[in-house]
């Protein structure tokens, strides 16, 4: 793979789930990974239900994390993810394994554990379901009731050794989304970084804020601009959903120093005639901010425009298209010298 990738490959043929497994795997695991795939799965209901009884019979919710949606309660199902390269040995491969757990205390040590038991839900009233991940080596249980703990409370993110943003292709239609990747870069050295990128769409903008409170009753939190076609500053959202989707992807970009950042369908809302310049951005930001970018898209003006941009930048550019042959999926890799003699003669590649 290379510093910048571009995933293409037609519906279904894997592109959100290879995102989903790096995510997964970047972030070793952590609970709050998998809570935000269920939940942009819609597999946990609203996060509002506060009062939300849940019976350890239930697996419903989880049976997306695993390839088919298999049913849980009749027999183990697991997945496994490695890779090779920059991440440290503690964090270049994980396994996740669903089985049922009970829990042993130890009264004299003061310590307790887990005990795996057979997949019975009537053979042991004490005992539940629960996500056995080996990372690197290192075993962690995970009772599923605390997944769905975790949702209700919203909680703050997991410490990772390494930086991981997420993009979805819907985020930047809400600004006050992009409020908290805001705050990690203002008045920071690159917080100038996003309003030249929106330069690229809008020649006009100025400067960029978030005004606002999460607090109830006040004003949301919303992205604001200062421009010289406007008196006074105007909401973000009155620039189209161009800027705005660019602005998610460099706030996205500017927050994953030294770690990974990842766009489902990138191109969504960015006019062909700017995707070249975008991605020359893009280029060099990763190169600077030491970030691994992996986006996926099904445009063929985005391939041709992430094309131009490589050939003209000294860090590793790499189109990655994904088949899908019956229950495998196959990987097929382009060099950046390739993807010049796919974009001049259009072989289709998406």
């Amino acid at each position: 793979m290379g510093k910048v990738n571009l995933i293409t490959g037609k519906n279904n043929a894997g592109k959100s789930s290879l995102l989903e497994a790096i995510r997964i795997l970047v972030t070793g695991g952590a609970v709050k990974t998998l809570v935000d795939i269920l939940d942009y799965r819609e597999e946990l209901g609203s996060s509002n239900d506060a009062e939300r009884a849940w019976l350890p019979t239930d697996l419903a919710p989880f049976c997306n994390l695993f390839s088919g949606f298999p049913d849980l309660a009749s027999s183990q199902h697991g997945f496994s993810i490695s890779a090779e390269g920059a991440l440290p040995e503690s964090l270049s491969r994980i396994s996740a394994q669903f089985s049922w757990f009970v829990r042993r205390t130890d009264p004299d040590r003061q310590v307790f554990s887990y005990e795996r038991v057979a997949p019975d839900l009537f053979g042991d009233v004490d005992a539940f379901p629960a996500l056995a991940l080996d990372i690197a080596g290192r075993p962690r249980i995970v009772p599923l009731d605390r997944l769905l703990r975790r949702f209700l409370r919203r909680p703050e993110a997991d410490a990772t050794p390494f930086a991981c943003v997420y993009l979805d292709p819907f985020s930047s239609r809400s600004t006050s989304q992009m409020a908290a990747l805001w705050d990690a870069i203002a008045l920071t050295d690159v917080e100038s970084e996003v309003v030249k990128a929106l330069q690229i769409i809008s020649t006009d903008i100025q400067a960029v804020s978030v005004v606002g409170s999460d607090e109830r009753g006040s004003r949301a939190r919303t992205a604001i601009a200062r421009s010289t076609a406007h008196s006074s500053p105007v909401p973000l959202r009155s620039f189209g959903d161009g800027v705005n989707r660019l602005f998610g992807i460099i706030l996205s970009l500017c927050n994953a120093r030294n770690g990974v950042l990842l766009v489902d369908e990138i191109e969504n809302g960015l006019h062909y005639s700017v995707q070249t310049e975008i991605w020359r951005t893009i280029f060099r930001l990763a190169s600077t901010l030491n970030v691994q970018v992996f986006a996926t898209s099904h445009s063929w003006d985005c391939v041709r425009a992430f094309q131009q941009a490589a050939s003209e930048s000294p860090q590793d550019g790499a189109l990655v298209r994904l088949t899908r042959r019956e229950n495998r999926v196959i990987a097929t890799q382009f060099t950046e010298q390739e993807l010049t003699l796919v974009t001049r003669d259009q072989i289709e590649v998406r």
